[in-house]
């Protein structure tokens, strides 16, 4: 599954739309829908706030934070805020998307290792 994420993240669109871009970009989606299909991608939350917290999705953009209702994190996956730090977590994601606001996150849930869980780092 991790490999289908990589190579996801290594398709770069054409720099013309990144440039140009706006939320409805029809000439990076026509014809091709499963360009619109929601990927499954690894997420590492690196602060958990009370209201937002900041996540980073390193087959999206490893160099960038993305805000996320803590609320939303904590009710989907089922964790506490405490295990929420450091712990590894999978969401449905916009893999196309040029902006954060593209990204349309969604189901999230804990890691498939459950490493968050054990409480164990070692």
């Amino acid at each position: 599954a991790s490999g289908a994420v990589v190579e996801a993240s290594r398709v770069e669109p054409p720099l013309g739309i990144l440039i140009g871009g706006s939320p409805g970009q029809p000439e990076a989606v026509v014809g091709r829908p499963e360009e619109r299909a929601p990927v499954r991608a690894a997420a590492e939350p690196i602060r958990v706030g009370r209201g937002t917290s900041l996540v980073v999705l390193p087959s999206w953009r490893p160099a960038i934070a993305v805000s996320v209702s803590t609320e939303q994190l904590l009710s989907e996956t089922g964790l506490t805020a405490e295990q929420l730090v450091g712990a590894r977590l999978t969401v449905l994601m916009n893999p196309w998307a040029l902006h954060d606001r593209e990204l349309d996150l969604h189901g999230w849930e804990p890691g498939p290792t459950g490493r968050g869980r054990r409480g164990g780092r070692g």
